[in-house]
Order: structure tokens, then sequence, then C-alpha cells
């Protein structure tokens, strides 16, 4: 986008011309941020994926590290690559592309606006409002029943936190500068300028695309970047909730005879995760992204939130 384009109004307060500017900014990944997340998540490619190398990621986490040998090599090798990361951000800021992490927009220059998405008068309508509220519906049931029998909960905090700051946080200057909700908010600003720039499709397209997307990731890179866009918030919070599990095992010594269930419950989760939130996300963020008025979005909001209570109820 160009300076006299960013000076205009956009059409939705979440692309203000400081949104746009935070999701083109580059930030620097540090090595004190990155070491932890290798020692922890290191055999599953955490580290690479953080860092952008997404292929190699994928590689290290479907062969456990190599063995563990290629995350020992990696941690004695993390300040060079986290050195090589920053410089290849360093040049695509230089040449006004995006963050790798989105890639899927254009250069800031040709980015425009000051319009609803291309795709909004093929989308629109009752009829997709109607199909969003039963598919929210049943999507937030299931998770409340999968939930309540699995007994894990983290897809349904994970979701709570999507609804709040999707529909809350993001429109309220406030609480858009408090650590954490910022990154939060940020998170949002990035999943709905995906679908602003990309068409997001039906509502059964919507639905279907965790389960399609996962097979074409590999050599789309749109809907790579949806892929990684989806697990992003759902990752973090599973990894939260699974660093206390483990520490809750060191401190009665059995980390070691439990770290195979903690693996398990980790993937069990973040697969739950993606499955039932984001259908459910894209599901509102589109239609937030097609609705002049916020209620539509806060009634399918609440649908959704009521379903999956009466579920795991």
């Amino acid at each position: 986008m160009s300076d006299n384009a960013l000076k205009q109004p956009a059409l939705d307060p979440d692309f203000s011309p400081e949104i746009v500017a935070d999701l083109y900014r580059h930030r620097p990944r540090h090595l004190a941020l990155t070491f932890p997340i290798a020692l922890f998540l290191g055999p599953l490619g955490g580290h690479r994926f953080y860092l952008g190398y997404f292929w190699s990621g994928v590689f290290m986490f479907l062969s456990l590290g190599g063995g563990l040998v290629w995350w020992i090599a990696d941690l004695f090798n993390l300040r060079r690559l986290v050195d090589k990361s920053n410089e290849t951000e360093r040049e695509r800021e230089k040449a006004g592309l995006p963050p790798r992490a989105m890639g899927f927009l254009p250069p800031r220059s040709q980015l425009r606006l000051d319009a609803p998405p291309a795709w909004a008068p093929l989308r629109a309508g009752r009829r997709r409002v109607l199909a969003s509220a039963i598919f929210l519906a049943i999507i937030g049931f299931a998770l409340g029943v999968t939930s309540s029998v699995m007994k894990f909960y983290e897809p349904i905090v994970v979701l709570c936190l999507f609804v709040l700051v999707s529909v809350v946080a993001a429109r309220t200057p406030r609480l858009k500068s408090i650590p954490g909700i910022n990154a939060l908010v940020r998170w949002v600003h990035r999943l709905r300028l995906f679908y602003y720039t990309v068409d997001p499709g039906s509502v059964w397209a919507v639905v279907a695309r965790p389960t399609v997307g996962i097979l074409f990731a590999p050599w789309r890179l749109k809907v790579r970047a949806e892929v990684r866009l989806h697990l992003q918030m759902g990752g973090l919070v599973v990894l939260i909730f699974s660093l206390f599990d483990a520490l809750e095992l060191v401190s009665t010594g059995g980390l070691f005879s439990g770290i195979g269930l903690l693996l398990t419950q980790f993937f069990q989760t973040i697969l739950c995760t993606y499955l039932f939130v984001a259908p459910a996300s894209a599901l509102i963020t589109t239609q937030l992204l097609l609705e002049a008025r916020d209620s539509v979005v806060w009634i399918l909001s609440a649908i959704t939130l009521l379903a999956m209570w009466v579920g795991f109820s």
C-alpha cells in the first residue's frame, strides 16, 4: 500500500494504517526465546517452525528430530539458524515483501483495503448467515461432547479465547495494549487479513478446509499459510498446558515414564483443537468481513459457545 493509501481511512477499523504496518513489520527472532523452544520442542521441530523453516520443521517432526541426532546438532548451531532467519527477513523487508509467516500477502505497495473483500458479492447473504449458524452450533456441540468424553479442555479454552479476542479485544483499544492480549490481537488480524485477500469459498468449503488443507498444505503456499495460522493460537495454548503437565511429572519424578503419555495427549489435543476450532474461527472471521454490524457475529459466537456448553454438560 502506498503512503497516500495508508493515510486514507480503511473500510474496517481492523485494517487501520497502524494495523497494516504492524502486520508487515519484520520482527527479529531472538536466541533467548529460540533456545527454550528448541530445548523442549526441538524433537518436534518447534524451533524450526518458529524460525520460519517450514519444510525442515515438518521433516524434523516426522522423524522425531532425526532420532534426536538432528535435534542435538541444532542445539549447537542455534545461533547460526537464528541469524540466517533474521537475514532472510531483512531482505524481504527491503524488497517490500511481508514476513514469511504472512507470505500469502502481496507486496505492501500493492495491498488495497479501502473496499469490501473482492469475494464479498459472491458470498454475502442471509443463507450464508443461516448456514454458518447451523455449522457453528454443530461444531460447538461436537467440541463440547468430545472434550467431555476425552477429558481434555484445551480446545474449549482456545475457542473461548478466539471469540473473546476476535469480537471484544480486537475492537477495544485499551485491551489491545495489554501484554499478551496484544499478541492474540495481532494473530486475529492476521487471520482476518488472510481471508480478506483469499476467497474462503462456500460455508461447506470453510468447514471442510481443516481436513483438506492438511492434504494440500505441502504444495500450496496459501493453504499452508492458512493451516499455520489456525495452528498457531491453538498450538500455543496446548503447549502451555503441556508444559504444566511436564512440570508436574518432573516434580513427581515420573517424567521419563510419562513422556509417552504426555506426547500422546499433546497430539490428540492439537488434532482436536485444529479439527474443531479452525472451522469455527474461519466461519466467524469471514462473517466479520461480510457484516457491516458486529451484532450478527456476536449472535453467531453466542450460538457456538452455547452449543459447546450444552455438549460439554
